[in-house]
Formats: structure tokens, sequence, C-alpha cells
């Protein structure tokens, strides 16, 4: 053999040392996977033997990688793109290792906004720079051999942006997700749980075990790559029901009989069904998307399919009965129109991803939960006595005027005049007076908030209605329901023009529940104290 072939196979064989000072070469790393298929939320195991001395680096990473033009969000392509150009990694990637210092450093951060419970201290597995990581370590990360890649990664692994539509890996305890990982017992954090490495540094010999995203797709393969030699793959199997666009396993009765509670708690309160769902997306569902699509902009456009079909009963049952003022609720709901389908959606996919709308959601929750609370209280059952006492007197009037002969002309909106300057109605003897241009406004500021949120927006629309337009309880439902429609058809068509369409199985599922919720509901209601049932939703 020549001098110059043998000098090439020293270079060669040396640039395979697993580490600096390590006298293993590569072709002394052997690996086994346990299993070439594994249900998704099961362990993986890899074992067999490296160099005597080396340090151990296991990945775990995506066969199909993912850049920015392969985002299906056209925010989240445009936003990706600026960031990292064509820039292509695994979504799904851990390293595992007996070193986990030289790849990450934990650390105590804030995270949240303002102040206390809104501000807290987290631990997180701070990421380190491309730089910071010794050049022969860099050489057994797998498939990501740039500092481009690494950039990449960590941004999908610790903001929360990346995470929700990248990474889609759950966050620790509300830090970052998971990728650097080491044994729990010699490194007893947060985010080594369920993680277990044993390696034999006088022998060789190691095993390695941890758990992929529990929410990987059925058929995803993941590629198992030891000291930078790949070992092989393993193939995702599903656990259930897979809801594809929600990026989650879940059974469809569970999404049913959650929905049915939603609708069950919606007629109680009579509102914030849409708060409550997007609270069940979160929590219970667990919708994260697909890779590219930000969480928030899968659960949005889902929210308000199920308030399309909420009010649409109610909306044909007062329009039969004349009860609806039509030219109010024309004013109203073009206003709505627009805001919730030029405006709301739009700056909602820009400005709202799955980090500020997770808080802002809580936010609501919370004044959702005073709220209920307060109801619940002496004073404020008294209040809805007076409220009950008035709707009474309104049933009795329609009782004596049934009997008298008079309901058929008494009972039905009678529309007197419908001008720019005002619309002039009459309903059981009283006369009404609306302003089409507030109305107008007021429906575009309703319309663009409630969309942005995924919500049919009850909870401003009755407010709105009784307190700025004056109108009485009889009056007001039948324009919010009309309301609460418009918002929720404008929004979802706007969401599905813009690329972002609902998991339809899903929206079905909570749609169908939460309808027959609403039958039942009232049911319900009668039979348990209004105390109880509103102390308990609070608390929920």
């Amino acid at each position: 053999m020549s001098r110059s072939v043998t000098a090439a196979l020293i270079v060669f064989m040396t640039a395979w040392l697993p580490w600096p000072g390590a006298a293993a070469r590569a072709t002394e790393v052997t690996a086994e996977l346990a299993a070439p298929r594994i249900r998704a939320g099961a362990p993986l195991t890899v074992q067999g033997r490296i160099g005597p001395g080396a340090r151990l680096v296991v990945v775990v990473a995506s066969e199909e990688t993912f850049s920015a033009p392969d985002a299906r969000g056209p925010r989240e392509r445009d936003r990706l793109a600026s960031m990292f150009g064509e820039t292509a990694i695994p979504p799904v990637y851990y390293i595992v290792t007996d070193s986990p210092r030289m790849f990450a450093e934990p650390r105590g951060v804030s995270k949240g906004k303002w102040f206390p419970p809104f501000r807290y201290r987290v631990r997180i597995n701070k990421i380190k720079p491309w730089e910071e990581i010794p050049p022969a370590a860099r050489s057994l990360l797998g498939p990501v051999r740039s500092a481009d890649q690494w950039k990449m990664l960590v941004f999908a692994h610790e903001d929360k942006f990346g995470v929700n539509t990248v990474s889609k890996e759950k966050p620790v305890g509300g830090g970052n997700a998971r990728m650097v990982l080491s044994d729990q017992d010699a490194d007893p954090e947060p985010w080594n749980r369920g993680v277990h490495v044993s390696l034999d540094k006088t022998t060789g010999e190691y095993a390695v075990t941890m758990t992929p995203n529990r929410n990987l797709a059925p058929g995803s393969v993941l590629g198992v790559y030891v000291n930078g030699r790949k070992a092989g793959t393993v193939t995702i199997q599903g656990r259930g029901y897979y809801f594809a666009r929600g990026g989650t396993y879940m059974h469809p009765l569970v999404v049913f009989a959650g929905a049915f509670l939603i609708g069950v708690m919606f007629v109680i309160v009579g509102a914030a069904g849409g708060l409550f769902t997007a609270a069940f997306q979160i929590v219970v569902i667990g919708t994260q998307g697909i890779v590219g699509v930000n969480a928030a902009n899968v659960v949005k456009p889902t929210n308000l399919f199920l308030t399309i079909f909420s009010p649409v009963t109610g909306v044909w049952t007062y329009f039969k009965e004349r009860r609806l003022a039509w030219p109010v609720a024309l004013c109203f709901v073009a206003g709505i129109l627009i805001g919730s389908f030029w405006i709301g959606p739009v700056y909602s996919a820009r400005f709202l991803p799955m980090k500020a709308y997770k808080f802002y959601l809580g936010f609501f929750c919370l004044i959702l939960c005073v709220k209920l609370w307060m109801e619940s209280t002496r004073r404020g059952m008294e209040k809805k006595k007076g409220i009950k006492a008035i709707v009474q007197k309104y049933d009795r009037a329609v009782k004596r005027a049934k009997a008298e002969g008079r309901a058929a002309e008494m009972g039905s909106v009678r529309i007197q005049g419908f001008r720019p300057g005002g619309i002039d109605f009459t309903f059981w003897g009283e006369r009404f007076r609306a302003n089409p241009l507030a109305l107008f406004l007021g429906g575009i500021a309703i319309g663009c908030i409630a969309s942005a949120f995924g919500v049919g927006g009850g909870f401003m629309l009755v407010p709105f209605m009784t307190s700025v337009m004056g109108f009485p309880m009889y009056l007001a439902v039948p324009v919010s329901l009309c309301g609460t429609f418009a918002t929720s058809v404008g929004g979802v068509a706007r969401y599905v023009l813009m690329g972002y369409p609902p998991d339809w199985p899903m929206a079905a599922l909570i749609a169908a529940g939460a309808i027959l919720g609403g039958k039942v509901g009232p049911r319900i209601q009668k039979r348990l104290p209004e105390i109880f049932l509103k102390r308990c939703l609070a608390l929920v």
C-alpha cells in the first residue's frame, strides 16, 4: 500500500473518533434497536457498544426535514423564511447523552407578563450556541451539521412561537421543549423524566431509553444515531384516533362528551361557550396543529365552527315568531362581518400565536371565574332575582295578551321606520329607537375581537345590546344570536381562505356535542341549585 493511501486512511479513521482523546474508532460503535416499530407515546430503546472511555451521544430525529417553504401557514412561512431562509431541520430532534453540559446548561428564568401569578420563575435547559460546542461534539449530531441548522433548532425548542409551530414538543413546566436529555437518576431535572442512560466506561456497553413526543403522527419515521453513526430507524404506530389537523390523539367520544358538558355550561352561564371550548381544546384534547402551523391557528377556527351551529335554532325560532328586529340585526351583522372577516383573523394569525393566545385566554377565564363567583353571592343572587322578576312580568303580559286576542298584533316586532338616522320599531306596546351607525361600529369592534380569539363573542354581544344600545333582554338576545352566527361564519370563512382551516372531524364532534348539551342543559339547571352550579363552574 502506498504512503499516500495509508495517510488518507489514517485521516479518515481519525475523523470518526467519538471524542478528543478517546481511543475507540467509529468502527467499534455498534447499536441495536429494541423494536423497529413503537406506539406513539411508548419508549424507544437502543443498546450496543462504543469505544471504552468514550462519551455517548444518541440522537433521535425525524427522517423528514422541515424548512420555511414547507410551512402550510402563510404567516408562519413568512416569519420563518425571514429568520432562517431555506434552512432545513428535523422538527423532531433529541440528544440523549451522558454529558449534557456539552450542549446545554440548566438555569432559572422568568416567564410570562406583568406580575405574579402572570409572571413566574421556571427552570429550563438552556441550549448552548453552536460556537460553544466542541468541534468534535458537533460531528456527533446526526443530520444536524451546520450552525444555521442548530440556530433554527434552538428557536424551535426555546422560543414559544418555534415550539408551537415547528417542534410541537410540549414545554416542560412552562419552560422549553425537550431537546438535550440525560439519565433521570444521574441528573434529576424535570426534562429528564423517563430517560435512562447507562454506560460502562470500561467496556463501552450502553443502553438508552427515552420517549419521543406522544403525539407523533402514525407513520412518522425517526432515525437513531449513535456517536454520529446511523443505527437504524423506528416507525411510529398510532395509539387510537388521530386528529390530523389538530395533531393529537384523542378518542372521538371524549371530544363529544367534553363538548356536551360545554353545551350544558353554556346554558347555565349564558355565554362564554367559546372560552370553555378553547380551554378544552388546549388542556384536554391537546390540540397542537401540524408542523408549520402555529397551534393557535388551528384552535381558533375549530372553536368558531362550534358557534356557527349553536345559535341557528334560536335565531330561526325568533324569526318565525317575529321577535327579531331585523333592521337592527342587519346593521349589527354588517359591522360584525367586516370585523370578523377583514380584520380579526388577519391580525390574529400574525400577532396572536399560541403563547399570547393562552395568556389572554387564561386572563379572560380568570375574569369569568370572578364573575361567576360574584353572581353566586347573596348580592349577586338578589340582582338575579330582580332580572327574573322583570322576565316574569313580561311573561304574564304575554299570557294576558294571548287571552285577550292581542298577541298576534303586540307579540311581534313592528318596524316603524328604517333610515340612516335611526331605526324605529315597537314590541309589546313599547317604542324603541336604535342608531344604525352605533350598531355598525360596535359590530366591527366586537367581530374583530371575537374572531381574533376564535369565540362567538356572546360575553360582549349581550352587554353591548343591553348597556350600550339600551335594549331589554328579550330584544337583546335575538340580535346577539345573529351576531354570534355572523362572527362565526365570517371568522371561519376568513381563516379557511387564509390557509387555516379547522380540524373538520374535531369541529363536527364539538358542534354536535355542544348542540346536544344545549338541549339537555336547561333540564339539569332546573334540578340543581344555581349557587352550586355557578361555584362549580367558577372553580373549573
